[in-house]
């Protein structure tokens, strides 16, 4: 019984079950048959090559974070930092950067008072705090990469892109664990990277249910892509938008050049065909801020939704055609990172259900019937939504060290997550029709990285200490 029904999963998984029952039977194959046939085929060789994800996920979930040997603290760092109308949490930021256990001589700060409002008081603060300010006013172009393009030509003409050996990137909301400078520094000269990325935490995530689903998200991109890819020391990292150092090599020859909307992606594209060593220091710790109400969140989806298909369709092509060039596992690796999958398995199974449904309607073919996209529908939604339920729960488990809300709202958490995916494919849909633009994310939350550090070392110890009664 039980390979019976192994067999029937397996010609059903391959397109052939209506094929092999019209040749038990006898009658002629069904026209539905083949179209079933070439569609599964498809979704079957698109499985294969994208299921070494899978094999990162399990290494994520059990394998420990990899660790760097301390290397020495002589390196100098600029911390960068893009503020439109952040004086509600710039001095936070400033503070966490002069609480760094690295020394304080090597570290220069500079604030780009991007486009803010007459009334604010973002530079004002930076420079009391003895930051190096410049103030951009073009409205014609308001986004981070247009900020950071004026910055590094700015540099280049005065001390030289050289004058550092890194370059760290934060957002106005973030805020650092003490160890975040010299764990970056360790990895950056271990492996000698181009770039590296540093832990990201939530600094609100128990602030509400919207905060919470946006922050499971953030711990699922280190358990299922960052932390397996640091472990197999893959030369592919994702870069977020925040909490990164960049080397000063990649920015010698052409500066900043990466302006669109979502210019990490772009960034990360560029490093990939060129082959830079990209990592990822899991002791590297930061936390920032997530949307709390469900507008600015979809709002700040929308943006990063748009920006990765306009990464896919322009820097996804380039890493593919760089990969038939000259293979190498981390354009493989970075081509399937920007790949739509949620749009592309939406798109494709709707395709599908449509061409049956109309090959149906034309020639009445017994392959198929009415309630099929009924079931379509239904098994979808219930597919995303447990697959979505598993993926959080194993992911609360792995982080509980990091996760800041107690086992009630974790379990409450845990039933509202798997909607957070299933928004996604609406606002890939909605992206193809929209014109998404960058709009400033309101920030409030304030928060010392000392103390959300402290509270998570002591969460984990006491966990120690539960498991070794």
């Amino acid at each position: 019984m039980f390979w019976e029904w192994v067999k029937n999963w397996f010609f059903s998984l391959i397109g052939v079950d209506l094929i092999v029952k019209a040749m038990n039977e006898g009658v002629p194959i069904p026209a539905q048959a083949y179209l079933q046939l070439v569609f599964s085929l498809v979704t079957l060789i698109f499985g294969i090559l994208s299921a070494y994800r899978a094999v990162y996920l399990v290494i994520g979930l059990f394998a420990p974070a990899r660790k760097y040997q301390p290397q020495p603290m002589d390196k100098k760092y600029a911390f960068v930092l893009s503020a439109r109308n952040e004086e509600k949490v710039i001095g936070n930021l400033i503070d966490s950067i002069h609480a760094q256990d690295y020394p304080q001589e090597l570290i220069d700060i500079y604030v780009i008072a991007d486009n803010c409002d007459p009334e604010d008081r973002t530079a004002e603060i930076a420079e009391s705090m003895g930051c190096k300010v410049l103030v951009r006013n073009d409205p014609t172009k308001q986004r981070k990469g247009y900020a950071l393009q004026m910055f590094f030509n700015h540099l280049k003409e005065t001390v030289g892109i050289d004058a550092y050996y890194g370059y760290a990137f934060l957002d106005s909301d973030n805020v650092m664990a003490p160890s975040f400078l010299r764990k970056i520094n360790d990895a950056m000269q271990q492996d000698d990277l181009m770039t590296c990325t540093g832990y990201r935490n939530v600094k609100n995530l128990n602030q509400n249910w919207v905060t919470a689903i946006n922050g499971i998200n953030m711990y699922r991109n280190s358990v299922s892509v960052a932390r397996p890819r640091a472990v197999v020391r893959s030369k592919m990292q994702l870069i977020n938008g925040t909490g990164f150092v960049l080397s000063y090599r990649v920015l010698e020859k052409n500066g900043w050049d990466c302006l669109t909307i979502c210019e990490d992606g772009e960034l990360s594209a560029k490093l990939a065909v060129n082959g830079a060593k990209m990592g990822f220091c899991e002791e590297a710790e930061y936390y920032d801020e997530q949307p709390d109400s469900l507008r600015i969140s979809i709002r700040q989806r929308l943006r990063w939704t748009k920006g990765c298909l306009i990464n896919w369709l322009d820097g996804g092509h380039r890493i593919l055609r760089s990969f038939f060039r000259k293979p190498t596992w981390q354009k493989y690796d970075g081509y399937w990172d920007f790949f739509p999958y949620a749009l592309f398995s939406f798109l494709w199974s709707l395709t599908f259900q449509i061409s049956s449904l109309i090959l149906f309607l034309c020639v009445g073919d017994n392959g198929y019937n009415w309630w099929s996209f009924g079931n379509f529908v239904l098994t979808m939604l219930a597919g995303q939504y447990l697959t979505g339920f598993f993926t959080g729960l194993v992911v609360e488990i792995r982080e509980w060290k990091k996760v800041h809300f107690n086992v009630f709202e974790a379990i409450i958490y845990l039933f509202v997550w798997p909607f957070y995916d299933m928004i996604g494919i609406i606002l890939n849909i909605m992206c193809l029709f929209m014109k998404v633009t960058w709009k400033p994310i309101p920030h409030k939350s304030i928060a010392s990285g000392s103390e959300l550090y402290a509270a998570e070392q002591l969460k984990g110890q006491k966990k120690k200490k539960d498991q070794d009664k």
